[in-house]
């Protein structure tokens, strides 16, 4: 299968590599250039030479701009990486073989989070690759605090945003050694997950640039829509106990396996969403929507209360979560009608049930409103409900409703590289 998303483009990679493989943060309180590296994110690839050389594209094409323009500081994010694999050392070696020696006179610090003996006796491993003012540029650190506080002295406001750029399974490795509680994704309060671990996307689909977006949502959402998987949306609540184990890799914001089927990732995203303490479009919009009497049906009224909520009412962490789902949601239903305009009524009558605006809506409504309490008023407000969500599904990409702006430029005031300092 192929989808009719960003994913169906020759050459193109996958999209969540932006927010957990290699994560350029902007700059430094210095103006140096700051890129987070997590390699264990290529776990689920490690055993298939096409990805990792695609892989490692991506890595060589997002650092070529970085290291050749501008002075930079590298994380390498330490995860459990076996780096005595003959595929990743092939790669290795020749990468240190191409690059210019300008990487190496940019490069201010690499740092190495949680490393271990392991990941010492490894880097000692490389000594005949590396040259001597490459190792003079090694820092060992143990947490993340220590990292934050180095780049951004006397900044708590900066020191927060730069953790906030981690990947949450670092995270929670950093909280592990602390000894404090470990950042989840079920049942938190999506603004605590967006303003912990959210992570800044560009929708390469839309072409829309998200803030803060749970990385679970991301992931989840695009690996759904990169294996076309609109025809398993019918599947989602007939799945076996190997759902608990996504489950659980989605909690810790571990990778995913590869080729999972994709009704899994159906019910993970419906259960992530229901388990919210607040639903995306709060507790007041099902009360409103009830006491306004916006009826099933009547588009005009539930597109106005769709506008006066995303710009007016809902918190901005809320409403960008609201809308990126209900934007792949959008995508998702027009790859389905794609699909079936070119089946025959046979074949179109062998899919269970087919990905609608009103299919989708009727699975995911609970998790964008809900009432506060289950009462039988509330029974009675389910047509509307789904109806107001179908509206949205269907409208989701349209100006009127989009709330952001422009990416930020991550390489505004930023020092130029040594060749072009004065």
């Amino acid at each position: 299968k192929q989808c009719s998303g960003h994913g169906a483009s020759a050459g193109s990679f996958p999209e969540e590599w932006d927010a957990q493989l290699l994560v350029d943060c902007g700059m430094t309180a210095d103006g140096q250039r700051l890129v987070l590296f997590t390699p264990g994110f290529l776990q689920p690839i490690l055993d298939d030479d096409d990805e990792l050389d695609r892989a490692f594209r991506f890595i060589l094409l997002n650092m070529h701009n970085i290291a050749m323009q501008h002075k930079f500081i590298f994380v390498y994010c330490c995860l459990g990486m076996d780096w005595s694999s003959p595929m990743l050392g092939e790669r290795l070696q020749i990468a240190f073989d191409i690059l210019p020696k300008k990487y190496t006179k940019n490069l201010k610090r690499f740092y190495i989070l949680h490393g271990n003996s392991s990941t010492r006796l490894t880097m000692w491993s490389f000594y005949a690759w590396l040259t001597p003012q490459f190792w003079e540029k090694i820092q060992y650190v143990n947490s993340i605090e220590k990292m934050c506080e180095d780049l951004f002295p006397d900044d708590d406001a900066a020191q927060a945003e730069l953790r906030r750029r981690f990947p949450q399974v670092i995270q929670r490795q950093d909280a592990q050694q602390r000894g404090s509680d470990l950042p989840v994704n079920f049942g938190a309060p999506v603004r605590a997950i967006c303003n912990t671990f959210g992570v800044d996307y560009m929708d390469k689909t839309t072409g829309r640039w998200y803030p803060k977006l749970p990385p679970a949502v991301i992931f989840l959402c695009e690996a759904l829509e990169r294996q076309a998987a609109d025809e398993e949306f019918g599947r989602l609540f007939d799945v076996d106990g190997k759902i608990f184990d996504l489950l659980n890799l989605v909690d810790s914001g571990n990778p995913l396996p590869r080729d999972l089927d994709p009704a899994l990732l159906w019910c993970c995203l419906k259960a992530w969403m229901d388990c919210l303490p607040t639903p995306l479009l709060s507790f007041e919009a099902m009360s409103r929507l009830e006491t306004d009497q916006i009826q099933p049906g009547d588009i005009k009224r539930q597109r106005d209360f769709l506008v006066e909520l995303f710009h007016e009412k809902l918190p901005t962490e809320a409403a960008y979560v609201a809308l990126y789902i209900a934007s792949f949601l959008h995508t998702m239903c027009n790859i389905a009608q794609d699909r079936q305009g070119g089946k025959s009524e046979a074949a179109r009558s062998e899919v269970p049930v087919l990905l609608t605006s009103a299919t989708a809506a009727k699975a995911f409504a609970s998790g964008f409103l809900r009432p506060r309490a289950f009462t039988d008023e509330f029974l009675k407000a389910i047509p509307a409900a789904e109806s107001l969500i179908a509206t949205l599904i269907e409208s989701a990409e349209e100006k009127e409703l989009w709330i952001g702006g422009a990416a930020p430029d991550l390489g505004k005031a930023d020092s130029p590289s040594d060749d072009e300092s004065p």
